[in-house]
């Protein structure tokens, strides 16, 4: 009787189901069918799993794509996601060459239809009312297909034994702590449970390659994902580090099951599918296989082929052209120089903006912070030693120019402008600028990625601006500058300026004691004491006007920093931990000054609770308070200008008696400046001031406060830049003081994290952000131990504060 429930309950699925509503009859053959809500089609699916299950039979299930068409579906892999979640994966009954996925969660669907010898496909998806739709699609987005090796690649002789050759592989990462990852991986893989081979397992044989060719293999893809917020690297523990839906495994491998006779293979858009799907590359050459790992990786962030209409291909390679270019998404195979591309050359088959499309807010990763200011306000100096000068950055957008300044004493400036050694795409411009921001000249060798600079100038300072630049017509031989992006290093000879520079260091208080002259450069402590100035030596200093001096307390510019802006007679009364900066100076910068800028924000109290926009002020007295801020209230004022791009302090005046948390944005959330702790006070007109610093691009924003926890009064908010350079230092040396009276662990965690510190822990109160600033967790950290086991795998920060002092934060892997 209970089979007969079966076979019964299956036939009722077939007739009603997926009944033929007579409007579907009608309907176009390439229009979405609608199959129901989620929910329906999730007890279709277990229900006729369970027939076979009940049978001893392997599960089929039924897969109609239209009011005439069905297909069945032999279940090779199958996944229950709780009550409201399927997850099969297979291949069609009677069709070589095909397969199929539906990952069904909640109301999220995601799948397709493959049917490889037909060049059919089909894709899933879910409308705003929660109901399945399935549609016909062009096979090429949803899988890479007939991606080749190059003409006359010869792949190595598969290895039975896929143990052989997996030894341990060098670890690299291109950007430790960035927000995604891409783990190539040469070792060999055992994969199961993902739709490759239609469900059924594939066990990778390894790359078989030397660290040498590994290491190339690796560069070639780091540098093309070089302006994004995302870590290539070669190690599985870091790659376990970052959440399902924040990485891409490619595995390179000669065990080709997942794409006989291709060169790679990927499925579209699945870098977040929260399956550990990975993608494919089945050749060992560094140059070949890792153009095929950044086109295979660029697929799963949303990519489509650079083809051709005329002659019509599906993968452009520009054997033809004259030029030494092609495009990832393309076949990139032949050429020295590959870009990202937006469809510029000529009967281009694909216009999407390949950077815009994987920075987008689809995938979470976005580009890298820029390193370097944009401008003349704010150039980084060239380091100095001697003569020798040297710097370095990474160009991220199309639109980034760096700058950096040096002043000289007359005569020839040699430089060098690279990029990296091999497989680069930053093709380099340098332009210099007199110290009025005249352009003195460009420098670009066209056919060459590299450049060089040689001018005979007269004393005084200089501007470099870095940029990236087109070779040829776009639309023939050559590229514009769109994705000219990537890594420089700057290097070379610069005459020293004439002795009397635009700073004085002494050795003693009141001017007194050995001086030397500093001009515009920055001094390591070996090139201190080659102008003879000893380490933590300096007590008093002259600063000529328009310029700054930054000490550091220890070697190579690190450890807590003093900004002085004028001349300081004696350092003795400026704190540093145990109280003066006299005799602490290791290594120093001398700089022209940023310009400073100040805003003081404040609103009526009527306009706080209403999320209407508030008024701008320039009262440095404080004005009115803004008034009481609930939980989950949100200011904006709105067109705030920064003026300059680089570093700018956030500062709250808010009073609280039970303390909270306060977090910032600009243009409502699009760049997030993160949490600041706002301390118990005990009264509400107690008033205290927390801060935050945060590095913005120039421009104008609308910028936003938001109250994430707790509820207080606030009196003004005030965005800054310059003048506070000291109290920025003070604050970072501050941190670093506490530092090691705090220690989290074990790390990576399962359950139990635990906190020792050095002060007492009554009181204090914790908060949890994950990988992107959003808080996850908070509470009260008294007892030293949080139970983080309901946290996802990922990396989390952690934030404390004791006995009414916030802590340096602490990363953890879960």
């Amino acid at each position: 009787m209970k089979q007969l429930y079966w076979h019964g309950l299956s036939a009722l699925l077939l007739g009603a189901g997926f009944g033929s509503p007579a409007w579907a009859q009608t309907q176009d053959a390439k229009a979405p069918y609608s199959l129901g809500s989620a929910q329906t089609l999730v007890r279709q699916l277990e229900a006729q799993t369970a027939v076979a299950e009940l049978q001893r039979a392997t599960p089929s299930v039924t897969l109609r794509v239209s009011a005439t068409q069905v297909f069945t579906g032999k279940v090779n892999y199958r996944q229950d996601l709780s009550a409201t979640g399927e997850y099969v994966v297979g291949e069609i009954q009677n069709a070589v060459g095909s397969s199929f996925l539906l990952r069904i969660e909640g109301e999220k669907v995601q799948g397709h239809i493959i049917l490889r010898k037909t060049r059919e496909a089909y894709e899933y998806s879910a409308d705003a009312r929660g109901n399945v739709l399935v549609q016909p699609v062009d096979i090429n987005k949803v899988i890479c297909i007939d991606y080749n090796k190059p003409v006359g690649y010869e792949s190595p002789t598969l290895k039975t034994d896929n143990t052989a050759g997996r030894a341990a592989v060098v670890s690299l990462q291109s950007y430790p702590g960035a927000r995604g990852c891409i783990m190539l991986d040469f070792d060999g893989q055992y994969v199961a449970g993902t739709p490759w081979n239609n469900g059924n397992p594939i066990s990778a044989a390894p790359a078989g390659m030397t660290d040498a060719a590994i290491q190339e293999f690796w560069e070639l893809v780091s540098e093309d994902f070089r302006p994004f917020s995302m870590n290539v690297t070669t190690d599985e523990a870091v790659f376990n580090s970052y959440p399902k839906t924040m990485r891409m495994r490619c595995i390179i491998t000669p065990t080709n099951t997942a794409a006989p006779g291709a060169g790679g293979v990927a499925y579209l858009k699945s870098f977040n599918w929260n399956d550990d799907t990975p993608c494919w590359v089945f050749m060992t050459s560094p140059k070949a296989g890792g153009e095929a790992a950044s086109h295979e990786v660029g697929h799963t962030l949303g990519l489509s082929h650079d083809g051709r209409l005329s002659p019509k291909e599906e993968y452009y390679d520009a054997r033809t052209s004259a030029g030494n270019w092609a495009p990832i998404m393309g076949a990139g195979y032949y050429k020295p120089v590959t870009h990202w591309s937006r469809g510029e050359y000529a009967s281009a088959s694909q216009t999407q903006d390949d950077l815009a499309i994987m920075a987008s807010a689809t995938y979470n990763v976005g580009y890298r912070n820029d390193d370097h200011a944009n401008g003349l306000s704010g150039a980084t100096s060239l380091a100095r030693n001697g003569t020798s000068v040297s710097g370095s950055g990474i160009i991220e957008r199309t639109g980034d120019q760096d700058y950096f300044v040096f002043s000289t004493g007359g005569g020839t400036v040699n430089l060098s402008l690279n990029t990296v050694g091999r497989h680069g795409n930053l093709d380099i411009v340098g332009r210099l600028f007199n110290s009025g921001g005249g352009l003195v000249g460009t420098f670009d060798t066209q056919g060459s990625l590299s450049t060089s600079l040689s001018a005979n100038l007269g004393a005084g300072t200089y501007y470099l601006q870095i940029d990236g630049t087109s070779y040829g017509n776009p639309v023939g031989e050559g590229y514009s500058d769109y994705a000219s992006l990537g890594t420089f290093s700057i290097s070379g000879t610069i005459p020293a300026p004439a002795a009397g520079g635009v700073a004085t260091v002494y050795r003693d208080c009141n001017y007194t004691g050995a001086a030397v002259d500093l001009p515009v450069g920055d001094y390591t402590l070996a090139a201190l004491q080659s102008r003879g100035i000893l380490n933590e030596d300096i007590s008093s200093l002259t600063v000529n006007s328009g310029y700054q001096v930054v000490l550091y307390e220890n070697d190579s510019f690190s450890g807590g920093a003093l900004t002085l802006t004028a001349s300081n007679s004696c350092l003795v009364g400026n704190a540093l931990g145990t109280g003066n900066w006299n005799d602490k100076a290791t290594s120093v910068r001398v700089q022209p000054a940023a310009s400073s800028f100040s805003v003081l924000l404040q609103a009526e109290a009527a306009s706080v609770n209403s999320g209407m926009t508030a008024e701008t002020t320039t009262d440095a007295g404080g004005g009115q308070n803004m008034g009481y801020v609930d939980a989950g209230d949100y200011l904006v004022w709105n067109g705030i200008n920064f003026p300059t791009s680089g570093t700018y302090t956030i500062e709250y005046r808010v009073a609280s008696p039970s303390g909270g948390t306060i977090s910032s944005d600009l243009n409502a959330g699009a760049i997030l400046f993160g949490n600041s702790a706002v301390p118990a006070t005990g009264g509400w007109q107690t008033w205290t001031t927390v801060s935050r610093t945060v590095n913005v691009n120039a421009g104008t924003y609308n910028f936003g406060i938001y109250a994430q926890s707790g509820g207080w009064n606030i009196n003004w908010v005030r965005i800054s830049k310059a003048g506070n350079a000291a109290r920025v230092a003070a604050l970072a040396q501050a941190s670093a003081s506490v530092a090691p009276q705090l220690e989290i662990y074990p790390n990576p965690v399962t359950d139990q994290l635990q906190i020792r510190s050095e002060r007492s822990l009554a009181g204090s109160e914790y908060q949890i952000l994950d990988a992107w600033g959003k808080p996850v967790a908070s509470g009260s950290a008294a007892t030293g131990r949080l139970n983080v086991s309901g946290l996802q795998p990922g990396i989390y920060t952690l934030r404390l504060v004791v006995e009414g002092q916030v802590q340096p934060t602490k990363r953890f892997v879960k």
